[in-house]
């Protein structure tokens, strides 16, 4: 499955593959852009098949119901939306605009660069876990970025050592995600990506 966001602002991908031979994805993602912002999020639900799916599902629905809240306060509602269910790591990106900056908070395995055409990276380490519906603090960063910076946020099932070199020496999302189609063949897990560039 391959989705694609359009703005002034924006251009984004992102695409998702269920581990071979299953017929479920236990990974979840949403990704929505405006004029004044953008938010993803990829939702990883622990172990597989159907409980899996809707861990993950049901904090990409909170997302897309919250999305105008801060990434703290959504990331509270998505732990409490899991309670009594399988659980699940996550990760939220939310880029304001007008302002050139995003803000960033995970949970667990998924993981964030971005590169900005001054050759610097950024890269928010997660805190470990997963979100289970217990009392949890998180981690939430805001980082400011250059117009032609480039990111992605990938699940664990995408295994690349070389994901900086990619986005430095790739001129387009398409030509990463291009790029990207190498990895997929190999995947031992379910896998999701979303790869944005910022103008």
């Amino acid at each position: 499955m391959m989705q694609f966001q359009t703005t002034s602002n924006i251009r984004a991908i992102a695409y998702q593959i269920e581990k071979q031979g299953k017929h479920i994805c236990g990974d979840s993602f949403y990704m929505h852009a405006t004029e004044d912002y953008f938010i993803a999020v990829i939702a990883d639900g622990l172990g597989s098949g159907d409980a899996a799916k809707e861990s993950s599902q049901v904090i990409c629905q909170v997302v897309e119901d919250y999305q105008k809240a801060d990434v703290t306060q959504i990331l509270t509602y998505c732990n409490e939306i899991v309670k009594n269910k399988r659980g699940a790591t996550v990760s939220i990106l939310k880029i304001d605009f007008k302002f050139k900056k995003f803000t960033y908070s995970s949970v667990g395995n998924i993981r964030f660069v971005l590169y900005t055409p001054s050759g610097q990276y950024t890269y928010p380490v997660p805190i470990s876990g997963f979100l289970s519906g217990k009392p949890q603090k998180f981690r939430t960063q805001t980082f400011s970025y250059e117009s032609g910076s480039k990111f992605i946020l990938h699940s664990d099932g995408l295994k690349i050592s070389t994901i900086k070199s990619l986005l430095k020496d790739s001129s387009s999302v398409e030509s990463i995600s291009q790029k990207l189609d190498t990895y997929i063949p190999n995947r031992t897990d379910d896998l999701t990506y979303i790869i944005g560039q910022l103008y």
